[in-house]
C-alpha cells in the first residue's frame, strides 16, 4: 500500500479506536452508576425488612425478660402449680393463674457455644433465639423478594466478642461488610449488635440487573466487533485496490507486447521497401499467428476469472484420460523446457487413471501448474509429473527445483490477483489469476490442492481429483 493509503488507514484507526474506547468508558459507568442504584436500593430494603425483624426481636425479648423474671423468681412466688418438667435438653414451666395458665418452654444450648457474659434476656435460651431470628430474618427478606444467602451473629462493641461462635463464617467479615442493628444497652453496660452480612450480595445485584446486564455486554461486544470488522474491511480494501492496481499495470504490460508485436509485423508487411517473399510472408503471419493466441490465451484467463467470481465455473462431465493430458502437455512445453536447458521427466504410476471431470479445466488446471514451474525456475528447470492412487482418488503431483514459496506466501497463494514477491526479479509475467484458478477447478470437482515449498529448493503441488465425482470426494 502507497505511504498515504498507510496514513490514512492510521488515521481512521486511531479515531475509531478513540470512538470505540470513549463508547466503552460510557457504558461501563453506566453499568456502575446501575450497580450503584441497585446496591441503595438493596440497602434501602435491607433497612426496611430489618425495621420489622428488629421489632419482632423486641417482642420476643420481652417475652424472654418476663421468662428470666419467673425462673428467679421460683415456685414459692407463684400460686400453686405443677414443677418444672425436664425431658431431654428441654426444660418445661407451667404457672398458673386462677384461670389462667402461663407455660414456658426452655431449650437447653446444645449446638452453640455462646459467652455466658451476654446479659439481655434475649440469650437465655441461645439455640431457641438463633433459630426465632433467623426464622424472622428468611420472612421478612422473601416479602421483599430478596433471595440470597446470608449470616447472621451478635455483637458486643464494649468487649468486641460475638454471641455465636460460627465456624462458617470468618469474624472479621461481619466487622467490615455487615449490616448493624442496634440491640440496646444491657444494666452490665454491653452495646450489642445484630450484625447481618450477605456473602453473595454482589451477584445478588448483578442477577438482579439481568436483562440490562446483558444488553450491556451486547453493546460492547457489538463495538468491539464492528470496530474490529470494519477496520479488517478498510485494510482488505485498500490491499485490493493495490492488487487490482497491479493487475491493471501487469495486463497493460502483457496484452501491450503481443499487439506491439503484431503492429510491427503488419507494418512490415506493407512497407513497399520490405522485399516481399513467400518465406518472408510465412514468418510474419506466424508471428501475428502466435501473438494472437498469445492474447487469447490472456482474455481466456480473464474470463475464467470473472466466471469464478460469479460462481459461474461450469463442468461439462466427461472420462478422460489423465495420462493422455499429461503427454499432451509433455508434448506442448519440451520445446521451451529444452529452450531453457532444463528437463521434464514423467513417472505415470496410476493404475486408476482415468477420471469423471472436465476435460478443457482439468487440461487448463495442470498447463497453470506446469507453467509456474517453468516461469519460477532461473535456473535450468528440472520439473517432475507423477500420478497415484490414493484410496478413490487420483493424486498428481508437480514438482519443480525453482526458487520455492516461503511459509508466509503459502497461505494466501491461491488468493485471486496475488503474485508471490520476487525480489528484484522483474522478468516473470502474470495476472495472479493461475493459481486461484487451480483451486476453483479443484474445489469445483470436490477435490483438494495442497502444496510442499521451501525457498531455493523448489515447489511440489499436490492436486487429488476423485475418479468418481458422482461418487467420491478427495477433500
Amino acid at each position: 500500500m502507497s505511504s498515504m493509503n498507510t496514513n490514512n488507514i492510521i488515521r481512521i484507526s486511531i479515531a475509531m479506536g478513540l470512538v470505540m474506547v470513549g463508547l466503552l468508558v460510557i457504558q461501563m459507568l453506566w453499568v456502575r452508576n446501575a450497580l450503584s442504584i441497585k446496591e441503595e436500593a438493596f440497602s434501602f430494603d435491607i433497612q426496611r425488612s430489618f425495621t420489622q425483624v428488629m421489632m419482632h426481636i423486641s417482642q420476643q425479648e420481652e417475652l424472654a425478660g418476663r421468662n428470666r423474671m419467673l425462673k428467679i423468681m421460683g415456685d414459692p412466688l407463684i400460686p400453686a402449680g405443677p414443677q418444672a418438667q425436664i425431658s431431654g435438653d428441654k426444660v418445661r414451666k407451667v404457672f398458673k393463674y386462677g384461670d389462667d395458665t402461663l407455660a414456658f418452654e426452655l431449650i437447653l444450648p446444645s449446638q452453640f457455644s455462646i459467652l455466658p457474659a451476654f446479659d439481655n434476656p434475649l440469650f437465655d435460651n441461645p439455640a431457641h433465639s438463633y433459630a426465632f431470628i433467623d426464622s424472622v430474618i428468611k420472612l421478612e427478606l422473601s416479602q421483599r423478594n430478596i433471595f440470597t444467602p446470608y449470616h447472621f451473629n451478635i455483637y458486643d462493641q464494649r468487649t468486641s466478642k460475638f454471641l455465636f461462635k460460627d465456624k462458617r463464617i470468618n469474624e472479621s467479615h461481619y466487622l467490615q461488610k455487615a449490616y448493624a442493628f442496634d440491640l440496646g444497652h444491657t444494666h452490665k453496660g454491653q452495646k450489642l449488635f445484630l450484625m447481618v452480612y450477605f456473602p453473595k450480595e454482589k451477584a445478588f445485584l448483578l442477577k438482579e440487573m439481568g436483562l440490562m446486564l446483558f444488553l450491556s455486554i451486547i453493546i460492547v461486544l457489538s463495538v468491539i466487533y464492528l470496530f474490529t470488522y470494519s477496520l479488517g474491511t478498510i485494510i482488505k480494501q485498500m490491499k485490493l485496490s493495490d492488487l487490482k492496481n497491479d493487475f491493471v499495470n501487469n495486463m497493460t504490460h502483457e496484452f501491450k507486447t503481443p499487439i506491439s508485436t503484431i503492429s510491427l509485423a503488419c507494418q512490415a508487411l506493407r512497407d513497399p521497401d520490405v522485399e516481399k517473399s513467400e518465406d518472408l510472408y510465412e514468418a510474419y503471419i506466424g508471428i501475428i499467428q502466435d501473438e494472437n493466441q498469445r492474447l487469447g490465451g490472456m482474455a481466456e484467463k480473464i474470463l475464467q476469472s470473472a466466471i469464478i467470481d460469479k460462481g459461474e465455473l461450469k463442468l461439462k462431465i466427461e472420462w478422460v484420460n489423465v495420462h493422455e493430458v499429461v503427454n499432451e502437455l509433455l508434448k506442448s512445453n519440451e520445446l521451451l523446457i529444452h529452450q531453457k536447458g532444463g528437463s521434464l521427466n514423467i513417472n505415470l504410476e496410476a493404475l486408476h487413471f482415468i477420471v469423471n471431470a472436465d476435460r478443457l479445466h482439468l487440461t487448463n488446471l495442470l498447463y497453470n501448474l506446469l507453467d509456474n514451474a517453468i516461469k519460477y525456475t532461473f535456473e535450468k528447470p528440472k520439473i517432475h509429473i507423477s500420478t497415484q492412487n490414493d484410496g478413490n482418488c487420483l493424486l498428481i503431483m508437480v514438482k519443480d527445483n525453482g526458487i520455492g514459496i516461503s511459509k508466509t506466501n503459502q497461505k494466501r497463494i491461491f488468493e485471486k490477483l496475488y503474485r508471490v514477491p520476487t525480489g528484484n526479479i522483474h522478468n516473470v509475467k502474470g495476472f495472479g489469476l493461475g493459481l486461484s484458478y487451480v483451486k476453483a477447478v479443484v474445489d469445483k470437482h470436490k477435490g483438494s490442492v495442497e502444496i510442499e515449498s521451501q525457498l531455493n529448493k523448489g515447489t511440489t503441488f499436490f492436486v487429488r481429483i476423485p475418479i468418481d465425482l458422482n461418487k467420491n470426494t478427495c477433500k
